[in-house]
């Protein structure tokens, strides 16, 4: 039997693509490929997704990459058990509250953060956390895997040793990252030429090669990720970033690892989602779609502006009471009180969004019930600024029903823009998920875990795999993945219009709309009717106003079954599905 790849790119005009084999979406068409590839060659859903982050870690090194962080969830045929891996990083063991001058007044980034005095939460060897990205997609594999880590290792492999031609996104992002990675060498000359210039984006003769990577890459593949953490390499990186201003160890290498934790479960309408719990984005998730399952289901688009309007203030409430919730009590478990079972109690929910109704003006107010269980209330956060992202996402399902939402980052663009001489990668610069500010609960600590918003997720239909979504985009991606949902659950649209769709974010801020929102001025006219202060904005291959979802629906059952590939139109997104020939 032979099997064929087929891409899934949503430009006008161009049709969606299905498979019976399997499908893989990743933000780059290397890094889909890659996991097509492999998928094809006779691994499954965990070896493709596996193999796409790691393809995705060349082809775009801004979002994440061996330096970075990941967290997994997946779906075990035949025992029909999800797994959660959980790969958030910790602070170093001589970090303190008081370790950054913050900068108030100046406005708040990505996460609402104030900056800080020389930018050392966001740039240099002092932002830096003990990566986690190899220990996670080494245990993803070892755990649920079936061909050689070799294998799936080989396609990033010949991408970085072989090179690739940069398009025009990767080009504008290291434009955009230029003053940062020029305060680095070794970061500077990976995606640079020789005379310091940016590569030429679209040209074959102008290729990115870089086999530093490509020998690092060739360490995981013949020792998995041991020597990343322990012996000369991990004493290599320590002593670069020490020798930089950083404050990471060995000790807090050999202590970096990647946890299997309970999944987060719970019901949207008629399907069964599991994601991230505790300190990453998956809590926030699953509160806003319960406040949102609590209505009747707004039914397919398509209908006036007064439909559209209900049912996106409905959106918007059930994600801000979700994102006060969010900064008011969520944190590190292991180091301040976090009252999560309390947090999506039933009777908390409903207390919660008491007084929002489908027809009523957003509530100015909302009750502030405590939630049962241990807190430590510390106020809302504010909005963070529009930026562009600094994430990716994979998806993977197989036509054995095995299915993985993988969410890969480096924190910031291009993380740290500190790189090691020699390993080919930056790391990341995941102080940035802290408040500089002391005294709060998401101030920086020792061994504390950062507060993320990853939030992969594995949706289940009759106990069978029926999508698996996911997004980068900050905080934002919250509301991409809650979106999707939405549209997908309630509206029934396809997985491609579901994540595909107008952007939307609200949080304890404004709501912002898509420009692309059909008839989006009377839209914002009656959200604005209805008490929401509305940003319109249009959306860019380089601006973060939205999240960037995508997914994957499979359709039929037994031997029938299809696979439907989703994906962001603005970017250079890509899906690939698997087909018997």
């Amino acid at each position: 039997m032979s099997v064929s790849l087929r891409e899934q790119v949503p430009l006008p005009g161009r049709s969606r693509v299905m498979g019976d084999s399997g499908a893989v979406t990743a933000m780059t068409k290397g890094a889909a490929r890659a996991g097509g590839e492999v998928l094809a060659a006779g691994g499954n859903a965990a070896d493709a997704a596996v193999a796409a982050m790691l393809a995705a870690g060349v082809v775009e090194p801004a979002m994440n990459g061996l330096g970075g962080t990941a967290y997994a969830v997946v779906f075990e045929p035949g025992s029909g058990r999800v797994t959660a891996l959980d790969g958030s990083a910790r602070c170093p063991a001589r970090a303190d509250e008081n370790m950054f001058e913050p900068l108030e007044g100046v406005g708040g980034g990505l996460y609402g953060f104030p900056p800080t005095r020389g930018d050392h939460a966001e740039t240099g060897a002092l932002s830096v956390l003990a990566p986690t990205a190899p220990a996670t997609l080494v245990e993803l594999h070892r755990r649920f895997g079936r061909l050689p880590l070799a294998a799936v290792v080989e396609p990033a492999v010949r991408l970085a040793e072989e090179g690739f031609v940069p398009d025009w996104v990767f080009a504008v992002h290291v434009a955009a990252g230029y003053r940062r990675l020029r305060l680095s060498p070794a970061a500077f000359a990976l995606y640079t030429r020789g005379d310091g210039l940016p590569f030429v984006p679209g040209d074959d003769e102008d290729r990115l090669r870089n086999p530093e990577l490509g020998g690092s890459l060739r360490v995981l593949a013949e020792e998995g990720s041991e020597p990343f953490y322990r012996g000369p390499l991990a004493r290599r990186l320590a002593a670069a970033v020490n020798e930089a201003g950083g404050v990471l160890s060995e000790t807090d290498l050999r202590a970096a690892a990647v946890r299997e934790v309970p999944p987060l479960g719970f019901r949207f309408r008629d399907v069964e989602m599991s994601t991230l719990p505790e300190n990453s984005g998956g809590p926030t998730l699953a509160a806003a779609l319960a406040h949102l399952d609590a209505f009747a289901p707004a039914g397919p688009a398509g209908g006036d502006v007064a439909d559209e309007v209900r049912f996106l203030h409905l959106v918007a409430e059930s994600l801000r009471l979700a994102f006060l919730d969010r900064f008011a009590y969520l944190g590190d478990p292991e180091s301040v009180p976090v009252p999560l079972p309390g947090l999506l109690d039933a009777d908390y929910l409903r207390e919660r969004r008491r007084g929002v109704s489908a027809d009523g003006s957003r509530l100015d107010a909302p009750p502030e019930p405590a939630p049962p269980g241990p807190q430590e209330p510390a106020g809302a956060s504010p909005s963070g600024a529009p930026v562009s992202d600094c994430t990716t996402h994979v998806n993977a399902m197989d036509g054995d029903g095995m299915a993985v939402a993988l969410t890969g980052t480096l924190g910031g663009r291009f993380g740290s823009a500190f790189a090691v001489p020699g390993f080919g990668y930056p790391l990341n610069n995941g102080m940035m998920w802290f408040d500089p500010r002391p005294g709060r609960r998401i101030s920086p600590a020792p061994g504390r875990r950062a507060l993320h918003a990853a939030a992969p997720a594995i949706v289940l239909r009759a106990g069978a795999p029926w999508a698996v979504v996911g997004s980068p985009g900050g905080r934002r991606l919250i509301s991409a993945v809650v979106m999707g949902m939405a549209r997908l659950v309630d509206r029934g649209a396809s997985i491609q219009d579901a994540v595909g769709g107008p952007g939307f974010h609200a949080d304890a801020g404004p709501l912002t709309l898509d420009e692309r929102t059909p008839e989006w001025g009377s839209v914002a006219r009656g959200l604005e009717a209805r008490g929401h202060r509305v940003l319109v904005r249009r959306e860019t291959a380089l601006s973060g106003h939205f999240g960037r979802a995508s997914g994957i629906r499979a359709s039929g059952t037994g031997g029938g079954i299809r696979f439907e590939p989703g994906v962001d139109p603005i970017r250079a997104a890509t899906g690939v599905v698997v087909q018997k020939d």
